[in-house]
């Protein structure tokens, strides 16, 4: 018996690292991941949001939908400046996280520029590959 408890240990804390790794992933703040995604967009760091974005990524306006392709080259052309996030509501299980938030924002969208406060929701599913981007909601309006 006494020969199998270093292997009895070694694989407890095999264990014991992997539940420490998984809770540790569990703790990401949505409003971590939505602060990341608005530099992003600031900084136009294509890479970054290609990558955070999923796939099947769609986006709603009040203009339309959109999926990831259409949302990264409407995001090309943004052209944000100062912004200001807030009021952040987060809901979350295992593999879902829902951020409602206000922005206080200066975008171009469709060669239109508006500065105002609006709503905004952005969901994120857990992957394999970490957090990724699925859906966006912007209900500003795009009438003056």
């Amino acid at each position: 018996m006494k020969k199998y408890l270093p292997l009895a240990f070694a694989v407890a804390g095999v264990f014991i690292g992997i539940i420490a790794c998984n809770s540790q992933s569990e703790e990401i703040d949505g409003e971590v991941l939505v602060k990341e995604v608005w530099n992003a967009m600031a900084t136009c760091n294509i890479d970054y949001l290609e990558n955070i974005m999923d796939p099947v990524f769609r986006s709603v306006h009040e203009d339309g939908s959109r999926n990831k392709n259409e949302e990264i080259e409407l995001i090309k052309n943004l052209n944000l400046n100062q912004y200001e996030l807030s009021d952040f509501n987060i809901s979350k299980n295992m593999n879902i996280m829902n951020i409602s938030y206000w922005v206080s924002v200066t975008e171009t969208i469709d060669e239109v520029t508006y500065t105002r406060k609006s709503a905004r929701l952005s969901v994120f599913s857990k992957t394999a590959e970490g957090w990724k981007w699925i859906s966006h909601a912007n209900v500003l309006p795009l009438t003056s």
